[in-house]
């Protein structure tokens, strides 16, 4: 058993975007990490490497661009991007946004090779 505390997960600053890790240690097959989105933040568009990656709308509105269609993700929407695939996402609303990030495979193991 592996208990994680949310307030113990120090976030962390990826560009406009401020991230959560909350795999837990022993987890290996996918990752998990809430993502905070400001206001007018984006994710520039980037190919997909990992089989699948989901996200999960938790707080507002996010706009996302996948190939060449648009979507918004609210609350409880799950969006699945497959490897391959171009993404990117603004918050273009009037709050803050916050999704989970699901990744399949999970994290790299020590020296790179992957689970």
């Amino acid at each position: 058993m592996e208990f994680k505390r949310y307030a113990d997960a120090a976030p962390f600053v990826f560009g406009d975007l401020e991230l959560r890790e909350r795999t837990p240690d022993a987890f290996a097959a996918a990752s998990f990490a809430e993502i905070t989105v400001p206001m007018g933040a984006d994710r520039t568009p980037r190919v997909s490497e990992k089989d699948h990656r989901m996200y999960v709308g938790l707080v507002g509105d996010i706009e996302f661009k996948i190939d060449e269609e648009i979507l918004r993700l609210s609350p409880g929407d799950v969006l699945h991007i497959d490897k391959g695939e171009t993404y990117g996402f603004h918050n273009g609303g009037y709050e803050e946004g916050r999704m989970l990030l699901i990744r399949v495979p999970g994290p790299l193991l020590p020296g790179g090779a992957q689970p």
